[in-house]
């Protein structure tokens, strides 16, 4: 993949925990209190993430209350890059922007409770740009929406998972180291196959934003009443190219096969960040 619409995309920064922390948020490990549930992440081998451009029509999520999807030519504002492949091809100006990104963690903590054996554990997640309003318990940025969350199908704590990421499934998902900085990636969803070829430089360097930091995600769908409050330290960012294609008749085989987006977007690898997370209702207790 060449990097001719940025070397870095700043948007996938953003979104995959690189948000500038302001003198006034909270730091690294502070989160409001009572949460429902708690996590800590830690051993991050990979994460692997890819932006692209999606028909909003085609998630049919529901949104957390007040909330919405940002079209590309919202997002484009503030996007010189973005706004140039939307001069290009208008047609996709109310499309969604979104995020998806696979992980390799060697250690998953629930409520003080590991939940990843010997081997390290795949993960993936989708997260879309939006807007709407803050709750007092948000920590950081709340600039996206989750719009799907995948684990190993057959995890043996799958229940408690579920707990701390109500919004979870379990699918046939691989994230595999296959040569020192070659990563193969595999995520089968109901109607379509997404699969990557990633190669990752072996050199890392301190990711540009701000850190440490926090930021806020909702959810959507059935788990629309839930966000969860992430503090983050240590990323750390390799120069990568990847292939990334979908098989099927989903959203995401139709992402990729948007005119020229395989070399308009990035494919961002950053590893040996921590987090700590908590999850939160938008309603009183």
């Amino acid at each position: 993949m060449t990097a001719s619409f940025r070397q870095v995309s700043a948007w996938a920064l953003a979104a995959f925990t690189a948000v500038m922390a302001s003198a006034t948020e909270p730091k690294a490990g502070t989160q409001a209190a009572d949460p429902i549930s708690t996590s800590q992440t830690s051993g991050v081998r990979a994460e692997i993430c890819r932006d692209h451009l999606f028909d909003p029509a085609l998630a049919a999520a529901r949104l957390p209350t007040g909330y919405r999807l940002l079209p590309a030519e919202e997002v484009a504002r503030s996007d010189a890059s973005l706004a140039g492949i939307l001069r290009q091809q208008p047609e996709f100006r109310l499309h969604a922007v979104g995020s998806l990104c696979f992980m390799s963690i060697e250690a998953f903590d629930i409520d003080g409770a590991p939940v990843i054996g010997p081997e390290p554990m795949p993960v993936a997640f989708w997260w879309a740009a939006t807007e709407g309003p803050r709750h007092p318990d948000m920590r950081g940025k709340a600039s996206y929406v989750q719009l799907g969350s995948w684990y190993p199908r057959g995890a043996t704590h799958a229940g408690r998972i579920l707990r701390t990421d109500p919004m979870a499934r379990f699918v046939a998902i691989e994230v595999r180291q296959v040569a020192p900085g070659n990563w193969k990636l595999s995520l089968a969803l109901p109607d379509e196959t997404v699969t990557a070829s990633v190669r990752a430089g072996l050199q890392s360097a301190p990711s540009k934003g701000g850190q440490p930091g926090a930021m806020s995600v909702p959810m959507s769908g059935e788990s629309a009443a839930y966000f969860t409050v992430y503090s983050y330290a240590g990323h750390r960012q390799r120069a990568a190219e990847g292939r990334w294609s979908a098989t099927g008749a989903g959203i995401f085989a139709k992402a990729f096969a948007v005119p020229g987006e395989a070399s308009a977007f990035a494919t961002i690898f950053q590893d040996s960040w921590t987090a700590q997370s908590g999850l939160y209702r938008f309603a009183p207790r």
